[in-house]
């Protein structure tokens, strides 16, 4: 049984949970990076949809997520304190702009401590600007996200390059010689290919045509 709300679906056990008078949320973030960080707001570690969540207690914060009814696009920044100096330097040279970040809503069981039924998700879109706050000992890392929506706003644009090819389809050949191609000298009708012939087939120093001699 399920029922959906704000076109969302929740389980049974989770509308039991949200609409009881006490109530023990967490939040879980799914941050796509060259290496997937899974991250909770709890302590201790916690497992779902088969991976591990690291838990980082009061070190994290997550701005509101806001959702309207006018279909706008709606960021959220994310802030990490007291990261280690030392580790700064990965998240200076990580590649994370456009890469995937996904929010979610859970409960926990006030007994148990485990999970009520499966999170929600409530956010999903792609990293955008990482800014980085360094007193020398810590630092804190913010990290904005905008919403899929924002994809809407960007033209789509194509270039028939093996660049673009590989980030569409890693692996797949064809278009890495157009590069090739664009310097290459290409004689139109000159079977020989030593000397370039002109629009009606005479050769550039004035000769007849081929098949006129």
């Amino acid at each position: 049984m399920s029922i959906t709300t704000a076109g969302r679906t929740l389980s049974a056990p989770m509308v039991a949970e949200v609409t009881a008078t006490q109530l023990a949320p967490i939040i879980l973030a799914n941050l796509q990076f060259s290496t997937p960080v899974y991250l909770w707001s709890g302590y201790g570690s916690i497992g779902f949809g088969g991976v591990t969540y690291l838990g980082i207690g009061t070190l994290g914060t997550i701005s509101p997520v806001e959702e309207t009814t006018d279909l706008a696009a709606r960021g959220i920044s994310m802030r990490l304190s007291g990261v280690p100096t030392a580790n700064v330097a990965l998240a200076l040279t990580e590649n994370y702009q456009g890469r995937a970040c996904t929010i979610l809503f859970g409960a926990l069981s006030p007994t148990a401590g485990t999970l009520i039924s499966s999170p929600v998700t409530v956010f999903q879109g792609k990293m955008d600007v990482m800014q980085i706050s360094d007193d020398g000992q810590s630092a804190d890392i913010t990290m904005t996200a905008e919403s899929r929506l924002m994809d809407f706003k960007r033209p789509r644009e194509i270039r028939y390059t093996d660049e673009e090819q590989q980030n569409l389809f890693a692996g797949d050949v064809g278009l890495e010689f157009v590069n090739d191609i664009q310097e290459k000298p290409i004689y139109w009708g000159n079977p020989n290919q030593t000397q370039a012939t002109n629009w009606d087939g005479g050769d550039m120093t004035g000769g007849e045509p081929d098949g006129y001699r």
